[in-house]
């Protein structure tokens, strides 16, 4: 199966720290029970060819990590590494669900291009069909997804979520599918989650104003109408929503990846 079959391609706005091809694992993993929850996280490639692991688990130099990548533009799983023993600084990646304290590591493993995955701690990761890999003796499911400026990754165990981690991409990315707006409502609050979606909306919508057509007058009208349907009222909701859930750091975090004051911006 071609990559692109996966997802289609990403539609991106002003990149600032990956100008090449993206690629965005949507992988599912899953497998049986076992005592110990399986670590997990990002694996990620940079266009310097410097690759990382994001989690929030303490890693020795010493533990293997199981890492997807790209082959054949079909998704891979799994190559066998380690960290390289250097503990990097505090980056872009945060866990909205237990809010612990994100860790980042440099791996001792390079691919070609730049590159977004799932990473397991340990060598029970083995391939199961063409975008799904077997955890052995656990009852866990990893997935990810994009929304409109980063990577989620939901970790389920036994079908209920234990994990949530997002890594920003940095740029504004228009998201490929729902499954995002699927997981973040049964992840925060319903008016959050009803937030998300209508921000998510207002900014594909504002970031992509047509030129007035001739031959369609009425076309940039429809846009600015349905402009002022998701993003009216945003400012106001969105201070609204950081006051409510203060004490919640979490959903705070995920609430401040929206710029504030956008409606000031926008005359029509």
């Amino acid at each position: 199966m071609e990559l692109k079959s996966l997802f289609p391609t990403l539609h991106i706005g002003q990149p600032m720290d990956i100008k090449h091809t993206l690629f965005i694992i949507l992988t599912i993993f899953s497998g049986s029970a076992f005592a110990q929850d399986t670590g997990f996280g990002f694996v990620k490639n940079n266009p310097d060819g410097q690759t990382y692991l994001y989690t929030t688990q303490n890693i020795s130099s010493n533990e293997v990590i199981s890492v997807q990548f790209p082959q054949d533009r079909t998704v891979a799983c799994c190559k066998l590494t380690k960290t390289t023993g250097e503990k990097q600084q505090q980056g872009d990646a945060m866990d909205l669900l237990n809010e612990s304290d994100m860790h980042i590591y440099g791996l001792d493993i390079q691919y070609t291009a730049p590159f977004i995955g799932i990473a397991v701690v340990g060598k029970n990761a083995t391939e199961n069909g063409v975008s799904a890999v077997e955890i052995k003796d656990q009852a866990t499911t990893i997935s990810t997804c994009l929304s409109q400026e980063g990577v989620h990754l939901f970790s389920r165990k036994n079908g209920s979520l234990n994990g949530h981690l997002y890594l920003s991409l940095g740029y504004d990315a228009e998201p490929t599918s729902n499954s995002c707006e699927t997981e973040n409502a049964e992840s925060v609050p319903t008016d959050v989650s009803g937030y998300i979606k209508n921000r998510d909306n207002c900014d594909s919508l504002r970031g992509d104003i047509p030129e007035r057509d001739p031959a369609d007058p009425d076309n940039l009208s429809r846009v600015i109408s349905d402009i002022n349907k998701y993003c009216k009222g945003t400012d106001q909701k969105l201070k609204q929503l950081k006051e409510k859930y203060s004490g919640n750091e979490s959903i705070v975090k995920l609430l401040s990846t929206y710029e504030e004051n956008i409606e000031a911006d926008m005359s029509f």
